[in-house]
């Protein structure tokens, strides 16, 4: 009775363990299938996701300043030079830049200035008056754009009015000579810049006839100025 007790429960168990056998590898499988779904996406949840791509896979990098186009502007400065002539300028000037290249900037730009230069001399028994009354330019320009600055060299063509007042006469001429500097100028508003340069302009010395005789002057001159601009 007991041998046959026995016998019955070890079928079970055979029974069982074959059951078991039978069941054991597919739900193997289905634990390993369910671990590789949830893998990535709890590793996305842990670490967090990818950042979205820009539109094409790439970021558009901002736009470069540019120097082209027009411009008109007003100046205003201080011009000293030979036997003491000095003495404050106001005026105008415009142009048009192009870039060239990545960095590089050229140019043409004119301007017309008042000149309050002025000095006077006594010689012997004579009195004289030395004044440059107005000047102007018409110069090349080439600089090299950093972002919205841009430091540049200037020269050209320079005109001025030279003259001489004495007891009884005077004298006046229209120079023509050179303009050469360097300067910054700087774009503080989409349509507006500043600059400050200094030029020096050089016309010779000149011979005046006055009815005290022949006098010499010279209205070179270095002028430190700044201005402002629309730039169109």
């Amino acid at each position: 009775m007991v041998n046959e007790v026995l016998r019955m429960f070890g079928d079970v168990a055979t029974s069982r363990s074959k059951v078991s056998s039978m069941f054991r590898v597919p739900l193997a499988l289905a634990v390993v299938a369910g671990l590789s779904a949830l893998g990535p996406a709890s590793a996305a949840d842990m670490y967090g996701g990818q950042p979205a791509q820009p539109y094409g896979g790439y970021a558009a990098p901002a736009p470069n300043t540019t120097w082209n186009g027009a411009y008109l502007g007003a100046q205003g400065g201080h011009g000293w030079g030979a036997n003491d002539l000095d003495g404050t300028q106001v005026g105008l000037y415009g142009g048009i830049n192009a870039n060239v290249g990545a960095n590089f900037v050229a140019g043409v730009e004119g301007d017309v200035n008042l000149s309050g230069q002025n000095t006077s001399r006594v010689i012997g028994p004579n009195y004289y008056k030395y004044d440059s009354n107005w000047n102007g330019s018409i110069r090349a320009r080439v600089g090299v754009g950093f972002d919205k600055v841009m430091p540049y060299a200037t020269g050209g063509v320079a005109f001025a009015d030279d003259s001489i007042k004495t007891f009884g006469s005077s004298s006046a001429k229209t120079k023509v000579g050179y303009a050469a500097g360097v300067g910054a100028e700087a774009q503080v508003a989409e349509h507006l810049s500043v600059k400050g340069e200094l030029v020096h302009y050089g016309f010779g010395r000149s011979n005046h006839l006055l009815a005290t005789g022949v006098e010499r002057s010279s209205v070179n001159s270095n002028v430190l100025r700044g201005g402002v601009a629309y730039r169109f």
